[in-house]
C-alpha cells in the first residue's frame, strides 16, 4: 500500500526500509532535504508506536508491506522508481537487501547482508580471511547436559553468551565457567529454548588493562563508508566502560587513542570489510584492544545510534546526507578521519541491573545549564519500568554535546555524578 503523494520526478528518489530501532526519520528527513525525496518502506503490524506511522506520513511517500512477500513488496515500491536504498537498523538490512535486488539497485547482495546480520556467520568470514577472532560456538536450542559439556569443550571461559542475531546488548551476558552457564540456563531457561532465536557463545577478549585504569574503555568503533568496494574511515569512537554486564554508558568522537592504535583498528577495520566483501554503504565497526592487538567485536552494516550526532558536533558533517548521497551511488572518498575541532558526546547512564522500575529523576535542569550541553532526552519517565536485560535501550536519560576535550567530556560525567538523581525500585 502506497500512501501520500508519489515524488515529483524531479529529484532523485531514497527508499529507506524503516521500523522499530531505526535512526531518527525527523533527521533523515530533514538531510534528505537537500538531496532526495523519500520513500518510507515499513511494516505497519509490527510497529510497537502506532504514532509513528502519523509522523512518518508528514515526511514523505509511505509504502506499507504489511502481509506482503517479498515479490509484492518490490512490485509496490516499484512505481516510486528509486535510485537509491538505505536501512538504518540491522534488522531492516535483510528487507533492503530483498528488494534491491528485486529492483535492480546498489545495495548488500544476500551474501553479504548475512555476514553482515548473523554473528556466526560473520565470525566463519572474518576467520576465514585470516582475522584473529575468539573460538565460538553455537548454542542448540534447550541443550542436554552432554550439550552443555561438549560447548565446553569447544570454547574457553570465561565466555559471552549472546543471541545469533541481535544487537544492542539485548540478552548479552558474561559466563564465568561451565557451572555459571548451568546455572544460568536453570534460572533463564527461555534464553536457548527459542530454535527461531538462536544463542551462540564466543570466548571473552582478554582486556588490555584493567577495568579501573582509565576513565575510558579499552574499545572502539570504527566509522566508515565504502563506496564502489573504496574504503574510507571516517571516525574512531571512543567509550566510557560498560555497566554490566554489556551495557554502553557514554561515547566520544574522536577517541583517546594514540596515532598508533588509532592506525592498528582502521587497519583491522579495512580487513573486516574487505572479508565480508561489503562494497557499498557506511559501517559502524566495533574493535576492542586486547594484549594481542586489535580484535573485531562486531560489524554493523549501518550508521551507529547516537554517531551522525556527534559527528555533526565535533567535525560539523552531516552522516545521515552522506548515507542518502552514497545510497544514490555517488562516490565517496576520504583521504583520512574527518578533522575535528571539539569533541562529540553522548552519555546515557544504565539502571542498576536490579532495578525494576524508575520512581523519579531531578537535577537534569542543572545539567542543562552546562556550557556545550546541546540536548538532554528523557528516555524514561518516572513510573516507566525497565529491565536490563533489554540492553542498551534503558537508559533513563542521555546528554548530548559538545567538549573542548576529553577532560571536558569527564567534567560533564563528573556533574551528572554529582547533580542527577534517579530513583529505582
Amino acid at each position: 500500500m502506497t500512501s501520500k503523494f508519489p515524488p515529483d520526478g524531479h529529484r532523485p528518489v531514497v527508499a529507506v526500509a524503516h521500523g522499530d530501532e531505526s535512526l531518527s526519520p525527523m533527521k533523515i528527513a530533514g538531510a534528505a532535504a537537500s538531496v532526495c525525496d523519500l520513500v518510507w518502506v515499513l511494516d505497519s503490524s509490527k510497529l510497537e508506536d502506532p504514532q509513528m506511522l502519523i509522523l512518518i506520513r508528514k515526511l514523505g511517500t509511505i509504502v506499507d508491506v504489511s502481509g506482503m512477500s517479498e515479490d509484492e513488496a518490490a512490485e509496490a515500491l516499484r512505481p516510486c522508481q528509486p535510485q537509491g536504498l538505505v536501512a538504518y537498523a540491522d534488522h531492516l538490512i535483510p528487507v533492503a537487501s530483498s528488494l534491491a535486488m528485486r529492483l535492480g539497485l546498489d545495495f548488500h547482495d544476500g551474501a553479504v547482508t548475512g555476514r553482515l546480520v548473523d554473528k556466526w556467520t560473520q565470525r566463519q568470514a572474518l576467520q576465514d580471511a585470516e582475522l584473529p577472532v575468539p573460538r565460538f560456538a553455537l548454542v542448540p536450542p534447550d541443550p542436554t547436559p552432554a550439550a552443555i559439556d561438549d560447548l565446553a569443550t569447544r570454547v574457553n571461559f570465561p565466555v559471552v553468551l549472546k543471541p545469533r542475531r541481535g544487537t544492542h546488548s539485548k540478552d548479552t551476558l558474561m559466563v564465568t565457567d561451565i557451572a555459571d552457564f548451568r546455572a544460568l540456563l536453570a534460572d533463564q531457561p527461555t534464553l536457548t529454548s527459542d530454535p527461531d532465536r538462536p544463542m551462540i557463545l564466543e570466548e571473552y577478549l582478554r582486556d588490555l588493562a584493567p577495568p579501573d585504569s582509565s576513565a575510558f574503555a579499552n574499545y572502539v568503533s570504527v566509522e566508515s563508508v565504502v563506496t564502489r568496494g573504496t574504503i574510507s574511515h571516517i571516525a574512531v569512537t571512543g567509550r566510557f566502560p560498560p555497566a554490566k554486564p554489556f551495557r554502553e554508558t557514554g561515547f566520544l568522537i574522536p577517541s583517546t587513542l594514540s596515532s598508533s592504535q588509532t592506525n592498528e583498528v582502521r587497519d583491522v577495520a579495512s580487513r573486516a570489510i574487505e572479508a565480508l566483501g561489503v562494497q557499498s554503504g557506511l559501517l559502524h565497526i566495533e574493535i576492542k584492544l586486547t594484549p594481542d592487538g586489535p580484535r573485531v567485536i562486531e560489524v554493523n552494516g549501518r550508521l551507529g545510534g547516537g554517531i551522525p550526532e556527534m559527528v555533526a558536533l565535533a567535525a560539523g558533517i552531516d552522516l545521515y546526507e552522506l548515507s542518502l548521497r552514497v545510497a544514490l551511488g555517488e562516490h565517496v572518498v576520504f583521504d583520512d578521519l574527518v578533522p575535528t575541532d571539539r569533541v562529540g558526546y553522548i552519555l546515557s547512564p544504565q539502571p542498576p541491573q536490579w532495578a525494576r522500575r524508575v520512581v523519579s529523576v531531578d537535577g537534569l535542569d542543572r545539567l542543562g545549564e552546562h556550557p556545550g550541553v546541546e540536548t538532554i532526552t528523557l528516555n524514561r519517565q518516572p513510573g516507566d519500568a525497565i529491565d536490563w536485560r533489554k540492553g542498551n535501550f534503558e537508559f533513563v536519560f542521555s546528554v548530548l554535546g559538545a567538549a573542548p576535550d576529553p577532560q571536558g567530556v569527564l567534567a560533564v560525567q563528573q556533574l551528572i555524578d554529582e547533580e542527577v538523581r534517579v530513583i529505582y525500585a
